[in-house]
């Protein structure tokens, strides 16, 4: 008897943890929200050029990191997960361009001026930013579209321009 009475009470538990199609909604309104505003912390950086002065934005960072391990916390077991994680692998691009920023900026404080920023380093910053952000908006596109069909809307992605995402010399 006991083990028929686990396996019920399993059953109920499994069957009330399933999810339907309609509460893509919740979740669609969370990834949305979060990722678009871990995006939009470092979206000053994307008008940058390597021949700018880089600098180290401590608000900026902290917020992507704290709106990226929040992103990778609400992730779904299904049909869009594939997506979910192609948008955090964006999201952590540009958490580490700013870690390496900040480890730059410290050195050269610390008066080990070969590991400096310089003007040689602002490229490969400022592009695995760029890349991050195209990683984290493409995947965003794709996961709009699957969220469409399943009947879940998803908002607009925030306004970045493609040219901004190019590479700059």
């Amino acid at each position: 008897m006991r083990p028929t009475r686990t396996l019920i009470v399993v059953l109920l538990g499994a069957l009330s943890c399933r999810q339907s199609v309609g509460s893509y909604q919740g979740y669609a309104d969370r990834t949305a929200s979060t990722g678009d505003s871990a995006l939009a912390a470092v979206s000053s950086y994307f008008t940058l050029d390597s021949t700018s002065a880089v600098r180290y934005d401590s608000a900026a960072a902290h917020t992507i990191e704290r709106l990226s391990t929040r992103f990778g916390g609400i992730m779904r077991p299904d049909t869009v997960a594939v997506f979910h994680r192609q948008m955090l692998d964006g999201l952590d691009s540009l958490v580490l361009a700013m870690r390496v920023l900040r480890e730059r900026e410290a050195s050269c404080t610390r008066e080990r001026t070969i590991d400096c920023v310089d003007t040689r380093d602002f490229g490969y910053i400022l592009g695995s930013m760029r890349d991050g952000a195209r990683i984290y908006l493409d995947a965003r596109r794709r996961m709009r579209e699957t969220l469409r069909s399943l009947g879940a809307t998803f908002p607009d992605p925030p306004p970045v321009s493609p040219a901004v995402l190019t590479s700059r010399k």
